[in-house]
C-alpha cells in the first residue's frame, strides 16, 4: 500500500521525485460519505462520495467497514441509524522514503449537514464597519427534525481589531451576534442522521465571518494571517460544552454547521490510527 499510495500521487500529477532535495511533502485531503451501522453497531454500508482515486477509495472503503460503533438505542431498542462522515486524511512519508507514503485519520466528523438554498449572510452593523471592526460569531443552534433553527445562541465572539477597553469590546461583540442571531433563525439544513429510518433534529456549531472584505467573505488568502482575539464563552443549557471544546471547528466555513449531539460513536478511536 505505502508504494501505490505513492504511485497514485504521481499518476494525478504530482511529482514525489520533485521533492527529494527538499525533504517529501506531508499531504492533507478530505473525504466526505455516508454510513450506515446495524443495531449491533457494526457498519451494514457505506457509500464514498468524494471523487478519489480507486486505490485510495479502496483503502478507505475497507477500513471503514471495519469499524464498530456503539449501537443506537431508542426506548431501549438497538436500530439501524444512518449519518454523513467527513474524514481528513493526512499522507506521511513512510521513514523519510520519497517513494513510501503511510495514510492516517486525522480527524472524523458525522452527522454532518448543509445548508439548504444559499447562504444568506447577515446585515453587518453599520457602526461595526465605520470603526473597521470585524470578527467571527459562533453560534450554538438547535435544529428541529426538519432541520430548521428553533434555537440559537452566541457561543463565543472573537474581534479582528483591540478596543480601547472591555466595554467597547463587548459593545462591538454584542452587535455582532445580534445580526448572527437574526439572520440564523432564518436558516434551514439539510440532516443527514437518520434513526430508525427517521430524521432527527440536531445541535449544531456555525460560525458566522465578518470581515471588511465583500460579504459573505470567504477566508484570509492563502499565506496570510488573520488575528482574532476571543471572547468569553457562553454555553447554552442545552448543549454540551465538553464536546463543543474538543471539536476541531477552524475548517468550518461561513454557515457550515458542525453536529454536536451525533448518535453515532465508534468503539475504538481511529484519529491518529493508519489506514
Amino acid at each position: 500500500m505505502l508504494r501505490k499510495l505513492a504511485w497514485v500521487l504521481c499518476s494525478i500529477g504530482f511529482s514525489v521525485t520533485a521533492w527529494t532535495q527538499k525533504g517529501p511533502p506531508i499531504l492533507e485531503m478530505s473525504a466526505d460519505g455516508e454510513v450506515q451501522i446495524a443495531p449491533d453497531g457494526r457498519v451494514s454500508d457505506y457509500r464514498l462520495q468524494s471523487k478519489l482515486e480507486k486505490a485510495i477509495a479502496d483503502v478507505i472503503d475497507r477500513n471503514v467497514r471495519g469499524w464498530r460503533f456503539e449501537p443506537v438505542v431508542i426506548d431501549g431498542r438497538a436500530v439501524t441509524a444512518k449519518t454523513a462522515m467527513h474524514l481528513s486524511l493526512k499522507a506521511e512519508p513512510a521513514d523519510g522514503k520519497a517513494d513510501s507514503y503511510t495514510l492516517r485519520v486525522t480527524s472524523v466528523r458525522f452527522g454532518e449537514m448543509k445548508m439548504k438554498g444559499h447562504f444568506k449572510p447577515p446585515q453587518y452593523p453599520i457602526s461595526a464597519v465605520q470603526a473597521h471592526v470585524g470578527g467571527k460569531v459562533m453560534l450554538a443552534v438547535r435544529l428541529d427534525e426538519t432541520g430548521k433553527v428553533v434555537d440559537v445562541q452566541p457561543y463565543q465572539t472573537s474581534l479582528d481589531a483591540r478596543a480601547r477597553n472591555e466595554n467597547e469590546a463587548e459593545h462591538y461583540r454584542h452587535l455582532l451576534e445580534k445580526a448572527s442571531v437574526e439572520a440564523a433563525r432564518e436558516w434551514q439544513y439539510d440532516l443527514s442522521e437518520k434513526v430508525d429510518g427517521k430524521a432527527v433534529g440536531m445541535i449544531a456549531m456555525i460560525p458566522v465571518e465578518y470581515s471588511l472584505c465583500s460579504m459573505p467573505c470567504s477566508r484570509p488568502q492563502s499565506g496570510s494571517w488573520r488575528a482574532l482575539i476571543p471572547g468569553p464563552m457562553h454555553p447554552a443549557s442545552w448543549m454540551n460544552r465538553q464536546v463543543a471544546d474538543n471539536q476541531d471547528l477552524s475548517s468550518l466555513q461561513n454557515g457550515e454547521a458542525a453536529a454536536l449531539d451525533s448518535r453515532f460513536h465508534l468503539k475504538e478511536d481511529v484519529v491518529g490510527k493508519t489506514l
